[in-house]
C-alpha cells in the first residue's frame, strides 16, 4: 500500500468523525448516513485500495444505499403517531363529539369542563345543560353548534 493510499483511508475515516460529529450539533437525521457512508468507504478503501475518483463513487453510492436504509428506518420510529393521531392535538379528537353544558354560553363565549380540561367555547347563546356538538377547533377554542 503507497503513502498517498493510506492517506485517503485516514482521510475518509476524518470525514466520517466530522459528519457524525455535525449530526451532533445541527438538527435532522442526515449526516450520520453520510458519515456512515464515508467509514464505510474507509474500511473498503482499507482492504482494497483505490484511487481517490473510484472511492469517491463509492461513497456517493454508499451514501444514498445508506441514506434510503436511515428513511427505512425513521419511517418505523414515526409510526407511533398512527397509534394516538390526537396525542399533542387534544383538542382534534373532540371534533364531533356532544356534551351537556354546565355554564351558558354569552355573547357567543363560553367554557365547558371535559374530563380534567376547561375549554373556551365558541357558538350560539345557549343555556346550561344544552347539549352541544364540537364543529371544528379555532385557535385552541371550540366552535361548536
Amino acid at each position: 500500500m503507497n503513502e498517498i493510499t493510506s492517506i485517503t483511508v485516514w482521510g475518509w475515516f476524518v470525514l466520517a468523525a466530522v459528519l457524525i460529529g455535525l449530526e451532533m450539533l445541527l438538527p435532522g437525521a442526515f449526516m450520520i448516513w453520510l458519515g456512515l457512508a464515508a467509514a464505510a468507504t474507509g474500511l473498503v478503501n482499507l482492504f482494497l485500495p483505490m484511487d481517490w475518483p473510484l472511492a469517491l463513487l463509492l461513497f456517493a453510492i454508499l451514501g444514498v444505499i445508506f441514506a434510503f436504509v436511515g428513511r427505512r428506518i425513521s419511517a418505523g420510529v414515526d409510526a407511533g403517531d398512527k397509534e394516538q393521531p390526537f396525542l399533542n392535538r387534544r383538542a382534534d379528537a373532540l371534533i364531533g363529539q356532544s356534551f351537556t353544558l354546565s355554564e351558558p354560553i354569552v355573547n357567543g363565549e363560553g367554557r365547558i369542563r371535559i374530563g380534567d380540561t376547561v375549554w373556551h367555547l365558541r357558538g350560539p347563546d345557549a343555556d346550561a345543560g344544552t347539549r352541544i356538538k364540537v364543529v371544528r377547533v379555532v385557535g385552541g377554542r371550540l366552535v361548536v353548534e
